[in-house]
């Protein structure tokens, strides 16, 4: 069953903040596509699944900086995005998680969503990942989903999965559940949460409503599989141009030449 997140007056008080913010730029590109060559999910040497998924770091905890898995450009290269990180550093409270995306998903907005009745907001599915560590942009993590939140931004239906990194050192890479993170570490969630809503609403005028209500990870599970589903039809739709409603998918086919094509075939004098 869903949860809900207490009022904000039972929040813990804010964290002291560092005094110097770190500055992060993107990474360098690869030749390989963070979107569409990370496979999502961890097997082990025998082709089993494991239950665990890899995510695609984009904005470091501590940050002050957005950056993005960009679908529409080669590579889907991460770039930052100026504007977004300028509205950051207004509001002035880094970032307190690692926040990402999932590969090889897909939010497609021609299919809406059962609970809520919005579209997907046609990007990877987001993540966030609840653990103490600091990842670099750019970054690939196993992780293991425990939940799920909906926020609906200019009206389409943006999911965040609820996530722990189960290679860092810190207690909650075992949590299985959100109440074992509450457990480990009460009051997480929830300062999480709130950071998103305080953001989201500290811009007047912003379109965007964060649910509260945490689903578990059987629909963390279920949103996983049903946008590597979209995914898959995505990356079926492409082109010879590599595209598919605009997204890079794969390198355009490349056209040969005249000088690369046969040559006419010499016919007998009788024809």
């Amino acid at each position: 069953a869903a949860q809900k997140v207490p009022a904000t007056s039972e929040l813990p008080s804010a964290v002291s903040l560092p005094q110097s913010v770190p500055k992060y730029v993107a990474p360098a590109p690869t030749g390989l596509s963070l979107w569409h060559d990370v496979d999502l999910h961890v097997k082990t040497w025998i082709d089993e699944d494991t239950g665990l998924f890899r995510y695609v770091n984009e904005m470091p905890s501590g940050s002050l900086q957005k950056f993005e898995v960009q679908p529409h450009v080669p590579e889907n290269a991460i770039s930052e995005d100026p504007k977004g990180s300028a509205r950051l550093a207004a509001f002035g409270r880094p970032v307190p998680f690692n926040y990402g995306c999932l590969p090889q998903t897909y939010r497609d907005p021609q299919q809406m969503d059962e609970l809520y009745n919005a579209p997907g907001d046609d990007d990877p599915l987001d993540i966030l990942d609840l653990g103490g560590s600091t990842v670099g942009v750019g970054k690939v993590v196993q992780c293991r989903p425990l939940g799920a939140v909906l926020l609906i931004d200019e009206g389409q239906a943006d999911w965040k999965i609820l996530a722990v990194n189960v290679d860092e050192l810190g207690p909650l890479a075992e949590a299985r559940s959100i109440e074992d993170v509450e457990r480990i570490c009460p009051g997480r969630v929830k300062q999480c949460l709130q950071w998103i809503d305080d953001f989201k609403q500290s811009k007047g005028g912003d379109k965007a409503t964060l649910h509260f209500e945490i689903h578990g990870a059987e629909k963390a599970l279920s949103l996983i599989q049903e946008d590597h589903a979209s995914w898959c039809n995505l990356v079926e739709e492409a082109g010879a141009d590599g595209l598919a409603r605009g997204h890079w998918i794969r390198a355009a086919q490349k056209v040969p030449a005249t000088s690369e094509l046969p040559s006419a075939v010499s016919l007998p004098q009788s024809v």
